[in-house]
């Protein structure tokens, strides 16, 4: 039942990963990336943009759900700084520096005195996430998540909150309130199995998004919230199982990591040698963010400096 279970959530990570490279290596706009303003790609490129993160912090509340903290609150919070912050800082920095000088990247400018305070690319979700930890971890001090009813009113709380904007990226608070109701979501799907709360849940989350977005003339958050819960309930009530998936959700992290640097190269690569078919450029950079990732975990796995400091472990 455990395998079952750990195949079925490493699929779901793997379909993560797949979405997250795909959405590096197209672009999130015309200016970036593959630099492609329409056509198939782009389109489907726009869409998963409800998807991609929802489902990365639901899942993470769906293993968290399932040996929810009960004690050891500090402890736990360190692992957490350790797994998540160590690698944004030396990972994240990294990218933040070859990503202003390195010729041929999508480069940014950087604010480097207040890095990391202001979040550097998608390195803003593991700041994020660990503020969802840390107030998770408030929560369960004080046993509030141990309720369905008491979990469903902060839930619906996060929500609105998300909602009515939250438009401070310091420290990426805006992604902290914007992955917080689907960590919940996921974590409330492992603690409370009964099939009928679970309905109840996410008919009650998409019933308050629309209603608020009807009275407040609201803009897409009320559709990241619709679409989002709704994707990811489909996806865990399906239980797809697919060991080619699983195999890459084993190395989840590590691909959030690491993939923008093999996306980029192998696009400049491409690029150099004139090289400009579209589903070619944007096979080879899917392919090259995954396996040049898993790769490099590999490689790190063997150094204990690098297996804490760079992977988080």
């Amino acid at each position: 039942m455990l395998a079952s279970r750990k195949l079925e959530i490493d699929t779901l990570r793997g379909l993560a990963c797949i979405l997250l490279v795909s959405y590096h290596v197209i672009g999130s706009s015309s200016t970036q990336g593959m630099r492609i303003d329409s056509g198939v790609l782009r389109d489907i490129n726009d869409v998963f943009i409800y998807i991609r993160m929802p489902l990365f912090s639901f899942l993470s509340g769906l293993i968290y759900g399932m040996r929810p903290l009960k004690s050891n609150f500090i402890p736990f919070l360190k692992k957490k700084t350790a797994r998540l912050l160590y690698p944004m800082l030396t990972v994240g920095t990294l990218y933040a520096l070859l990503q202003f000088y390195v010729p041929g990247t999508n480069r940014e400018t950087i604010n480097f005195w207040l890095m990391h305070i202001i979040p550097v690319g998608h390195y803003w979700f593991l700041e994020a996430i660990f503020l969802v930890f840390c107030l998770v971890t408030l929560f369960e001090f004080f046993n509030l998540l141990n309720s369905y009813l008491t979990s469903v009113f902060i839930l619906v709380l996060s929500i609105v909150i998300y909602l009515l904007g939250v438009d401070v990226n310091y420290l990426s608070l805006d992604g902290f309130f914007y992955l917080l109701p689907f960590f919940l979501f996921g974590m409330m799907n492992s603690r409370f199995p009964s099939a009928v709360q679970k309905m109840l849940t996410v008919s009650l989350a998409i019933l308050v998004s629309y209603g608020l977005s009807v009275y407040f003339d609201f803009d897409d958050r009320a559709l990241r919230i619709g679409i989002g819960f709704s994707f990811c309930f489909t996806l865990f009530l399906l239980k797809i199982k697919m060991k080619w998936l699983s195999y890459i959700g084993v190395y989840s992290f590590s691909i959030y990591l690491f993939h923008v640097f093999f996306t980029a190269s192998s696009r400049i690569f491409l690029n150099y040698f004139d090289v400009l078919n579209t589903s070619l450029v944007f096979m080879v950079g899917l392919t090259a963010g995954i396996a040049g990732s898993i790769v490099i975990d590999k490689l790190l796995s063997s150094n204990s400096w690098m297996t804490h400091y760079v992977l988080g472990r």
